[in-house]
């Protein structure tokens, strides 16, 4: 473990898909024309963000009767009062669709209890996803990246306001090279994905918002304080990654017992049954 803490401290830029990267960037608010660059490289061209104020991450909501207290990665707020909230999923989560959803409806209907009304201004939760999305229609998404969900009309696509929007960059599926790369959103989203191992530069990285993007991601620039904060992060992450991959290595052992305790119990060949999962018969004779 010391090792690849060792080789993660020593990286030059942060990778953005970890919590030490996602904070040491999001969470500084001398970050604040950077995060607006990355916002509105994944927002529509009609909400621009101009300026941002930084929200607190613990936001209180009514859940069913009860008060439970949301987390959110990362929330801000326009000078139009447009809520945007920015999660990091690394990880496969069942229903992390519906969590995201819950997310920006509470965010949404905590402004009406702010004494707004219902005229209130929009939520956009944007994810930056580490892994795919499952998607139903596997040919459609076989060359896209980018995602959005709404409330439109089925048919003929009305949109009667703007309220909740849901934007996920599956940065998985962005495969593009270097020079492939000639928007700005592709080349933002290729630092995204790739500033963990970023040695030699792209072409296009002095240009004004790569250049704000990666000064941003240098893991030197940041003073001694937020560089303390960040080794703390991602020791405390690969810590987490340890102990995952312990538990899912566990758990594939106990799947594997079980299996030969049930070929056994249907009478099949010992040798049969260790050859076939990896054991010794010695511990198939035992189970």
């Amino acid at each position: 473990m010391k090792d690849k803490v060792t080789e993660e401290m020593e990286q030059e830029y942060v990778d953005i898909l970890t919590n030490g990267g996602f904070k040491a960037f999001f969470g500084d608010e001398n970050n604040k024309e950077e995060v607006m660059v990355l916002l509105n490289a994944l927002l529509p061209e009609h909400r621009q963000v101009e300026e941002i104020d930084y929200r607190p991450t613990e936001l209180q909501g009514p859940v069913i009767g009860h008060s439970k207290e949301f987390q959110y990665d990362f929330v801000c707020r326009d000078k139009s009062g447009a809520v945007f909230i920015v999660e990091m999923q690394r990880y496969r989560e069942d229903a992390w669709f519906k969590r995201c959803v819950s997310y920006a409806s509470r965010a949404y209907d905590r402004q009406n209890k702010a004494g707004l009304g219902y005229d209130v201004p929009p939520v956009y939760l944007i994810g930056l996803m580490g892994v795919e999305i499952d998607h139903p229609d596997k040919e459609y998404w076989k060359d896209r990246y980018i995602s959005e969900y709404t409330f439109r009309e089925k048919g003929c696509h009305d949109l009667l306001g703007e309220t909740i929007v849901i934007i996920f960059a599956e940065l998985t599926r962005f495969c593009k090279s270097e020079d492939e790369c000639v928007t700005e959103q592709d080349r933002l989203l290729y630092l995204l994905k790739n500033s963990r191992n970023l040695k030699l530069l792209p072409k296009w990285s002095d240009e004004e918002h790569c250049k704000l993007i990666l000064d941003a991601f240098r893991i030197q620039n940041f003073d001694e304080q937020k560089r303390n904060k960040y080794d703390n992060d991602m020791y405390d992450e690969l810590k987490r990654q340890g102990q995952l991959k312990a538990a899912h290595k566990e758990g594939r052992e106990e799947e594997r017992l079980q299996n030969a305790k049930n070929l056994k119990a249907l009478g099949v060949d010992l040798d049969i049954i260790a050859q076939g999962l990896g054991l010794d018969r010695k511990t198939v004779e035992e189970l």
